[in-house]
């Protein structure tokens, strides 16, 4: 068995989505000068790097990130890799076997501008009808590899909306560069805060 962590880093240096507030980590006790204890002050936001977008998150009195049950974030996984496009599309989906699949992963593009300090507009993101496909193939959760699954300036955010108005969860800035398209498992972790419209998440893939 073989355990991925496609998690990554939150650091001063993770970059965010335009208009979201800026991580900062900042140490506040420092053992190496005198402190009986090191500790250190978080603020960021709740769409931070890898993370889960609850259905409060667009959704009014939707789910938020501590009701959503665990077992909905655990399962089977299968990726597919994405060619050189900006948009996900139904037809594009319709030529993959896609079939009792809990959760879909989608690597592009989007993996090698994830360690650069810019933030790139024209990332790969999904299309309304390639959502609207996958939640009539029963999917639960959808992955993919940037800070947002939706195309950049969009206004009213149709693709967000329609994926979480039907309970299917979010999981975006999924770190993919180095997994191959396949079958795996997967656990998708968000931290606890309560009432909160998502979360940062310890993601990893299981290879058996």
């Amino acid at each position: 068995m073989k355990i991925i962590d496609v998690s990554l880093d939150i650091s001063n240096e993770t970059i965010s989505f335009p208009g979201d507030p800026k991580v900062e980590v900042k140490r506040v006790f420092d053992i190496t000068k005198g402190d009986i204890a090191t500790v250190s002050k978080l603020s960021l936001s709740s769409h931070t790097a890898t993370h889960i977008d609850a259905p409060a998150h667009f959704i009014k009195g939707g789910l938020t990130v501590d009701k959503i049950p665990l077992e909905h974030l655990m399962g089977k996984v299968k990726i597919f890799e994405v060619p050189e496009e900006d948009k996900i599309t139904r037809s594009f989906l319709e030529k993959k076997h896609i079939e009792r699949e809990k959760a879909i992963f989608f690597k592009t593009k989007n993996s090698h501008y994830l360690n650069s300090s810019n933030f790139y507009q024209k990332y790969t993101s999904l299309s309304l009808d390639a959502a609207e496909y996958l939640i009539e193939k029963g999917i639960k959760v959808v992955g993919i590899d940037y800070l947002s699954i939706e195309e950049y300036g969009s206004d009213e955010y149709p693709v967000h909306k329609i994926l979480l108005s039907h309970g299917v969860l979010v999981i975006e800035g999924l770190n993919l560069l180095g997994v191959k398209e396949g079958k795996y498992e997967f656990i998708a972790l968000p931290l606890r805060i309560k009432g909160c419209d998502g979360a940062p998440a310890r993601v990893v893939l299981i290879e058996k």
